[in-house]
């Protein structure tokens, strides 16, 4: 299944990740994000995160995504939460920005990773990109354990420990000031709406095989190991004392 066709199942997921809107609030809190700040959200997906943190913390936003119809859902989404005057989209490869404007203050990259070739490419990337005195948030998976089995670990190649993901924010100049975990019971909801997701449209279309293959083996890794063995967490990034 391509990109494009895996986002559109978690599209209508408050967070399309395995956590709440409460940890994402208090994960901003954490990075002091409030009215001041301007917020860089790279890879905003369908912009829930960013209308999420303005419409609550009254802060200005932009979101930077490179699918059309993701941009589209995003904007609509900020319309929605009274925020459009403050926050705006742009089609745009999060992992190469262009004209940004001068004082952004905080840098969001929640699920979106894997745009810049990994964990340890975002935290790099972040880094670029975050003025003297900003902070960020880095919302990823990290392996749960040090002992993952070899043919685990290849289909999570980009996946850190958290011991080496601290080890890595502090080689680019980052403090880590805060973590806010998920639990497995966020990881089981966020899969079991993707599972729904796919059953509603197999439900319409009985003989889309390509769907049916997908579910089953996000189904088979959430079981088989990823439910035991892979975390999420939001990281506030942040410089040193």
């Amino acid at each position: 299944m391509d990109d494009a066709s895996a986002w559109d199942l978690q599209s209508d997921l408050a967070i399309m990740n395995p956590t709440t809107p409460e940890r994402v609030l208090a994960a901003a809190r954490l990075a002091r994000i409030g009215p001041d700040d301007l917020v860089l959200d790279l890879g905003c997906g369908s912009g829930s995160v960013l209308a999420l943190v303005a419409g609550t913390l009254g802060c200005r936003g932009i979101g930077i995504e490179n699918r059309p119809g993701a941009v589209e859902a995003a904007r609509a989404r900020i319309e929605g939460a009274g925020c459009a005057d403050r926050v705006e989209v742009r089609c745009q490869d999060a992992a190469a920005p262009v004209a940004l404007p001068a004082g952004i203050t905080v840098v969001l990259c929640l699920g979106s990773a894997s745009l810049f070739g990994g964990t340890a490419e975002a935290i790099g990337a972040i880094r670029r990109l975050m003025p003297p005195g900003g902070r960020a948030i880095l919302g990823e998976r990290y392996w749960r354990t040090e002992r993952v089995p070899p043919e685990f670990a290849r289909d999570f190649a980009d996946c850190l420990t958290e011991y080496e993901l601290l080890t890595i924010a502090r080689e680019e100049g980052f403090a880590l000031t805060g973590v806010v975990r998920s639990t497995e019971a966020d990881f089981d909801a966020y899969e079991g709406a993707i599972w729904a997701s796919c059953r509603e449209r197999l439900r319409t279309d009985p003989e889309d095989e390509e769907l049916r293959t997908y579910l089953d083996r996000i189904q088979e890794e959430y079981f088989g190991y990823g439910r035991e063995l892979v975390g999420w967490a939001l990281y506030v990034l942040d410089e040193p004392w």
